[in-house]
């Protein structure tokens, strides 16, 4: 897991490294587009989630059948929503744009940006699935091999496309969510194929488990809906904060992007332990071994926090050169990035133990209470404040709004923790 968090890192960061080649305009498009794209596809996320509980909770009862019964609706729910969703998207994307007031010259790019990747919601959505069973079933090893194929097919893509090398035509923006599309879609076929092929740990996925199950798929949404509002909530939330710091220029865009992605490195060890911390707890509960579930989130707990704190301080004590990769040439950018590493790093800390509540949830499946602390955050501690800080009446620039989103962190990371250590998620969802 810690080398496929690596292969998403990789590639978010080079992917913006040749964007920045771009411009500012390009790195800000990006920013803009992610949170309106998080947000079309957020109602979703809770059932993603749900079928990680259900198929890691079935597997760790021995129910073997049931648990890729479970992955085939995820597959189902993915399938007959991704079409319509892109569709859908595809058409309202430019409306999102302007009601955030995202400037006219990062909109055009931010357009043609989420409107490629909307087209592409469904194969998405099946990769995304495929991979979650072999992560619920503890075959991280798989996932792994087929990241790499695909990260690699992204990796060799991103050049060719943005700036057109050996004949192809220059896309721009366009040729980085085209490269994503395609490598998508081959790890995509690459999952279906083994899930029926080889299957998992030598369970295959039949005809039969894509059957609609009633019972399965009233499970997938009382599980699956909290988290679902709270992406929702998340996404919604993330695409006001986008507007809000639009309203401080194109400039603070691009360094919001350009200061943010580098501490994804942090998830290459930290997000290894969460992902393998969800399908701990969902096979121990579904064991009922709970001193060894609530173990694995204590460990866990000690190992992110750790791990973040060296990550975070590294990345501060390098914050400017940390900038200059990404945008050599912009000085105001340099400036606004490095003072984001510098005042949003120490939070991340306590980010971490919000991520690990989320973990928690996802593999125990009592989804509500991180729900309440995610709408919290955002809501009332983040997009409210940032408005008061940044452009609004107090007017403290972008420093100011960096330092209340840094806030925003530490209150939710505390509440998270006492959440963690009270322990009434210690209870199997797929008992009745």
């Amino acid at each position: 897991m810690g080398i496929t968090q690596a292969l998403k890192v990789v590639y978010n960061l080079i992917d913006m490294y040749w964007l920045g080649r771009l411009g500012r305009e390009a790195l800000a498009a990006v920013s803009a587009a992610w949170p309106v794209l998080f947000l079309i596809i957020a109602g979703l996320a809770g059932l993603f989630q749900a079928g990680l509980a259900l198929v890691s909770q079935y597997w760790g009862v021995g129910d073997y059948r049931r648990s890729l019964n479970a992955g085939g609706q995820l597959l189902i729910i993915a399938i007959f929503t991704g079409i319509p969703l892109g569709v859908l998207s595809y058409m309202v994307i430019p409306i999102f744009l302007r009601l955030i007031r995202i400037p006219e010259e990062v909109a055009e790019g931010a357009i043609i940006y989420e409107r490629i990747f909307a087209l592409g919601f469904a194969i998405f959505g099946l990769m995304e699935s495929a991979l979650s069973i072999y992560s619920a079933a503890g075959d991280t090893f798989t996932v792994m091999k087929i990241r790499l194929i695909g990260v690699s097919i992204n990796i060799v893509l991103d050049p060719i496309m943005i700036f057109g090398l050996f004949g192809f035509p220059a896309l721009g923006i366009a040729g980085a969510a085209i490269a994503t599309l395609l490598s998508d879609l081959v790890s995509g076929v690459i999952s279906l194929v083994l899930l029926s092929k080889r299957g998992v740990r030598g369970e295959r996925l039949t005809k039969s488990d894509l059957k609609l199950d009633p019972f399965l798929i009233k499970k997938f949404f009382r599980i699956g809906l909290p988290i679902s509002i709270s992406s929702l909530s998340d996404a919604t939330g993330f695409t006001v904060l986008t507007g809000i710091i639009s309203l401080m220029g194109a400039g603070a865009l691009a360094a919001w992007g350009v200061g943010d992605r580098p501490f994804s490195l942090i998830d290459i060890l930290v997000g290894s332990v969460l992902a393998a911390l969800s399908a701990i707890i969902g096979q121990n509960l579904g064991a009922e071994s709970f001193g060894k579930a609530r173990e694995a989130a204590y460990k866990a707990l000690a190992l992110a926090i750790g791990m973040s704190s060296i990550g975070v301080f590294t990345m501060i004590a390098l914050r400017y050169e940390v900038a200059r990769l990404f945008i050599p040439s912009d000085p105001e950018v340099i400036q606004y990035a490095s003072d984001f590493i510098l005042i949003m790093g120490p939070s991340i800390v306590f980010f971490t133990m919000l991520g690990v509540a989320f973990s928690v949830a996802q593999g125990s499946g009592h989804t509500k209470p991180v729900m309440c602390i995610s709408i919290l955050r955002l809501w009332f501690l983040r997009n409210i404040m940032a408005y008061l800080f940044g452009p609004g009446p107090l007017s403290l620039g972008v420093k100011g709004l960096w330092a209340e989103m840094a806030v925003s962190n530490v209150i939710t990371g505390l509440i998270a923790l006492a959440w963690i250590v009270h322990s009434k998620w210690l209870k199997p969802v797929i008992k009745d």
